[in-house]
C-alpha cells in the first residue's frame, strides 16, 4: 500500500494562551499533507484510492500529469471540507504561480473609475501576499480600433487576463475581437450586449431588470406607478425595465439638471397622479433629494418610493430627512466581504461596501486569483452563469443612519 504522511501540530491551550492573558505568537495549527512515495499513480490509481475511501492517499498522489477537471474538483472540495491548508498538487502550483493581470480603461469615458479600480485591484493582491504583475493600460477610446490595439500591447507584454472598465458601447466593440485573452467587464451586465457572447468574456454588472423586478412585488394592490429616472442609456433603461413590470405606469419623466430647477413649481401640477401612487426613483442621489424633499414639502400622501443600486450609498442619509425617506426601499446586489479586505481597500480610498463598480472589480480580480491559486479561500459567494456574475438581490430601507434589511422572500 502506498504510503502518506499527515503532518498535524497542535497546540494546548496554555501554548495559545501564553501567560494566561496574551496571544502566543505561535502560528495556529495547520494540516498539511506530503507524499514521501516514489513510485507514480495514474489516473486510475486516483480513482481507486477515492472509491475506497482512502482520500488522504488520493490528495498526497494528485499532481499535475495524472490529474483531469473531475478528479481536481474532488481534491478541492476534500481539502475544503477536511481543512486541508496544503496538498503537493496545490504546493507546486502555488510556487509557481505569478499573477499577471492588466487593467484596461478608457481614460477619457471612464476617468473617474481609473483611480478607485486600481486600488481595488491593489489592495485585494496586496491582501493575498502573492507575487504578482499588474499594469494599467490607456486604450483613449472604446473604438474598436483602440481597443483592440491596446489588448495586442497587453498580450505582448505578457499579461495573461483582463480586467476592462467600459461603457456598453465598449463592451460590444470589445465582443466583436476575436482574442483568446481571458477578459472581466465589471461594468456591464451581459443583457447590454447585442451580439452572441464570446467564451473568453465574463461580465460583472449588475442587474437593474431583476432588481426592478424585485421592487415591483412588493405592494402589489398600489397599481398606480410614476416613475422618475436620470437622462442617458442606463436611466432609459430602468424606465423601460418600470413599464415592463408595472401596467399601471401613468406618468414617467427623466430627470435632469435642468428638471431640479423647475420641479417645485412641476410638483404642484402633477400632485394629483402622485397621491397613492408607487413612485419608482432612479434618479443619482442630488437628483433623489430634491424629489423626496419636494414630496415632503407639498404633504403628498404616497404609498410607497422605489429605488434600484443607484441610491445605495450613505450620502442619501446624510442629504435628505428621515420624513423623505419615509415608506422608502432600496435594491442591493453588494453583499458583505471579507472585513481585513474592505479595510484595506479604504486606506487606499476604495470602497467595497457601496460602490458596486468596485465590489464588482474586486469579484473580478479574485476570479482570475482563484484560477490561478485554486486552493486559496474564497471572499465572494456570487456564481457566474452563462457568462454573467449572478449577484443576490436584498431589500433595503433607509432608517436613521444606516439601511436596514427588510423581511421579504422574493
Amino acid at each position: 500500500m502506498r504510503l502518506f504522511t499527515t503532518l498535524l501540530l497542535s497546540l494546548l491551550p496554555s501554548l495559545i494562551l501564553a501567560a494566561g492573558k496574551y496571544p502566543s505568537p505561535l502560528p495556529t495549527p495547520k494540516t498539511e499533507i506530503l507524499n514521501i512515495e516514489i513510485q507514480t499513480c495514474s489516473k486510475a490509481c486516483l480513482k481507486e484510492y477515492l472509491q475506497k475511501g482512502q482520500i488522504f492517499s488520493f490528495l498526497a498522489n494528485v499532481n499535475k500529469n495524472n490529474t483531469n477537471e473531475e478528479l481536481l474538483t474532488n481534491a478541492k472540495s476534500l481539502s475544503m471540507e477536511l481543512e486541508i491548508a496544503s496538498i503537493p498538487y496545490f504546493l507546486d502550483i502555488q510556487k509557481s504561480a505569478l499573477i499577471q493581470i492588466a487593467l484596461l480603461f478608457p481614460k477619457k469615458t471612464i476617468g473617474r473609475y481609473s483611480i478607485s479600480s486600481t486600488n481595488v485591484i491593489l489592495s485585494y493582491l496586496f491582501n493575498r501576499n502573492q507575487p504578482f504583475n499588474f499594469e494599467v493600460f490607456d486604450s483613449k477610446s472604446e473604438s474598436l480600433e483602440d481597443l483592440e490595439n491596446t489588448i495586442n500591447t497587453i498580450t505582448a507584454k505578457g499579461y495573461k487576463q483582463i480586467i476592462a472598465i467600459l461603457t456598453y458601447v465598449g463592451a460590444n466593440n470589445i465582443n466583436h475581437l476575436k482574442t483568446q485573452i481571458p477578459i472581466y467587464i465589471p461594468s456591464v451586465h451581459s443583457s447590454q450586449i447585442t451580439e452572441p457572447l464570446m467564451p473568453n468574456i465574463i461580465y460583472g454588472g449588475i442587474s437593474y431588470e431583476k432588481q426592478i423586478e424585485k421592487l415591483s412585488a412588493l405592494n402589489p394592490n398600489s397599481t398606480k406607478v410614476i416613475s422618475f429616472y436620470d437622462e442617458g442609456y442606463i436611466g432609459s433603461q430602468m424606465n423601460e425595465y418600470v413599464l415592463k413590470y408595472n401596467l399601471g405606469t401613468i406618468y414617467s419623466n427623466a430627470f435632469n439638471p435642468k428638471s431640479a430647477t423647475t420641479f417645485p413649481k412641476e410638483i404642484k401640477t402633477i400632485q394629483p397622479l402622485l397621491k397613492d401612487s408607487k413612485i419608482f426613483l432612479n434618479t443619482p442621489i442630488t437628483h433623489s433629494s430634491i424629489i423626496l424633499s419636494q414630496i415632503t414639502y407639498n404633504d403628498i400622501k404616497i404609498n410607497g418610493i422605489y429605488s434600484t443600486q443607484i441610491n445605495y450609498n450613505p450620502s442619501l442619509l446624510s442629504i435628505t430627512q428621515e420624513k423623505d425617506r419615509n415608506n422608502m426601499y432600496i435594491a442591493n446586489s453588494i453583499a458583505k466581504s471579507d472585513s481585513l479586505l474592505v479595510e484595506e481597500a479604504k486606506l487606499l480610498n476604495a470602497d467595497l461596501e457601496y460602490d458596486w463598480i468596485n465590489y464588482s472589480t474586486a469579484y473580478g480580480i479574485e476570479y482570475f486569483y482563484l484560477q490561478n491559486i485554486p486552493n486559496a479561500k474564497a471572499y465572494f459567494k456570487e456564481a457566474i452563469k452563462n457568462n454573467q456574475v449572478e449577484y443576490k438581490i436584498d431589500i433595503l430601507t433607509p432608517k436613521n443612519n444606516r439601511f436596514v434589511p427588510i423581511n421579504y422572500e422574493y
